[in-house]
């Protein structure tokens, strides 16, 4: 249905979730008014379809090896956490490089997110067990660790593509019959430009301090009250809560996930079978290196689930989103409609505006890339373009919905990670994401008028 009305959903959604503050509300609002477009407004074929998007999502093969990996990455965090890893590494960064300095604290949590890009919620969740504690000991916004912790996820795994996120893009690029597809993902890193500019802005605020003078309005009750992933799992007393019982899992779990990956080629099964495979390790761990009883291992794991599952509701609504808006076909339409008849000196420009406003409407960044690159590539081969650069600048269109999308997983997870509610989250950063967009704008007009 390439129509207006495959925007309608997300003109109405967003708002609705801005101004309520209650995504999982919006989330449902966008399901329900595709299916009914889809359905041509009948009221109970709309419901049936509703009802069977979600339920086709929830049993999705990728997306139950996602859901179900994600559980499990809330079972070893547990795990680690009931050891005294978090804590043991807090109090050697502590002693060793942040000597009570706040600005360090901010870039600690800048720093440990960037090393830990092989997987996205992981990443997320790690950073933001060890900043959160600091951020509040030292009376540091939670807003701005949740920035810090969204703004650096999608783009690291982007450009350091040793993840699933460069397995997907090599096979997107592949299916296009694009000749050496990993060598023009590696030529296309230096065109994200929005990734680039996103991570150093929020390199910039996490080691000066810095903010933006100009922001949209946030609630106050979001600084120290909400719970977090830390307050639901204490360390276990007798344990020597030494900061390997965090770097071991970690070295882990990236270790087995970049073999796997090798191996399988299957991002998805790959990270599964990685999660779930250092979940048995660190048990065996820690249990040989008197770290916890055996009795204890249990319940700090089946905590750490418990604690992401309600995540796990928002991600499978957001997953149906993204499948409602493939049905609707919001992103070919919006492809379509600003396309036209262009001077090629306008590509770059186009492309990475035309995966802003795909991105923003539909929150997912991999669903961006699903649309853009099909069209690019024949676009740069038809105006006798680079192709890295088409795709460099479809890449980074996909990048900005993670950082202000109301319907982004990225969001919901960092503002989990970060004890903040997402739309608090998503006004406190939608002004950096929009600053980070016009640089980037700038840049693709430049780089199209030199090299077009």
């Amino acid at each position: 249905m390439l129509t207006w009305l495959s925007l309608l959903p997300a003109l109405v959604a967003i708002p609705v979730a801005m101004i309520t503050r209650r995504v999982l509300l919006a989330l449902g609002l966008y399901i329900f008014l595709g299916a009914l477009i889809l359905e041509g407004g009948w009221l109970p074929d709309a419901s049936a379809r509703m009802v069977r998007t979600v339920w086709q999502v929830a049993t999705d093969r990728d997306n139950v090896l996602i859901i179900v990996f994600s559980l499990l990455i809330g079972g070893l965090i547990g795990l680690i956490q009931r050891s005294g890893g978090i804590q043991g590494f807090i109090h050697w960064a502590e002693e060793r490089w942040l000597n009570h300095d706040p600005r360090k604290v901010s870039g600690l949590a800048f720093l440990t997110s960037m090393a830990l890009f092989i997987e996205t919620y992981f990443g997320v969740l790690i950073a933001g067990l060890v900043a959160l504690p600091l951020f509040d000991r030292y009376k540091l916004p939670r807003l701005r660790l949740s920035y810090i912790l969204d703004t650096t996820c999608s783009p690291k795994c982007m450009l350091i593509p040793v993840n699933a996120w460069g397995a997907y893009i090599i096979t997107l690029l592949a299916d296009q019959g694009v000749a050496s597809p990993a060598w023009v993902l590696v030529k296309s890193l230096g065109f994200i430009f929005y990734g680039w500019v996103a991570i150093a802005l929020v390199a910039v605020v996490a080691l000066t301090g810095w903010e933006l003078p100009w922001r949209l309005p946030v609630s106050e009750k979001i600084v120290g009250d909400l719970p977090h992933f830390g307050t639901a799992i204490e360390p276990y007393p007798q344990s020597p809560a030494h900061p390997r019982y965090l770097w071991w899992p970690i070295a882990g779990l990236v270790g087995s996930a970049l073999l796997l990956l090798l191996v399988t080629g299957d991002a998805p099964l790959a990270i599964f079978s990685a999660v779930l495979v250092t979940l048995i390790a660190t048990v065996i761990y820690f249990r040989l290196d008197d770290v916890l009883p055996w009795r204890e291992m249990a319940a700090p794991v089946r905590e750490g689930v418990r604690v992401i599952l309600p995540l796990m509701y928002l991600l499978i609504f957001a997953f149906s989103v993204g499948a409602t808006t493939h049905a609707l076909g919001t992103g070919e339409y919006l492809a379509g409609t600003l396309r036209g008849e262009l001077d090629p000196l306008w590509l770059p420009f186009l492309v990475f505006g035309i995966g802003c406003l795909i991105s923003f409407a539909t929150g997912t960044s991999w669903g961006t890339f699903a649309i853009l690159i099909p069209a690019v590539v024949p676009m740069a081969e038809a105006f006798e373009v680079s192709t890295a650069l088409l795709v460099g600048a479809a890449l980074s269109g996909g990048l900005f919905g993670d950082h202000c999308s109301p319907v982004s997983d990225t969001t919901m997870i960092a503002s989990l990670a970060a004890g903040v509610e997402p739309i608090e989250h998503i006004r406190h950063q939608f002004p950096y994401a929009l600053l980070g967009a016009g640089v980037a704008l700038v840049l693709y007009l430049i780089v199209g008028l030199a090299m077009v």
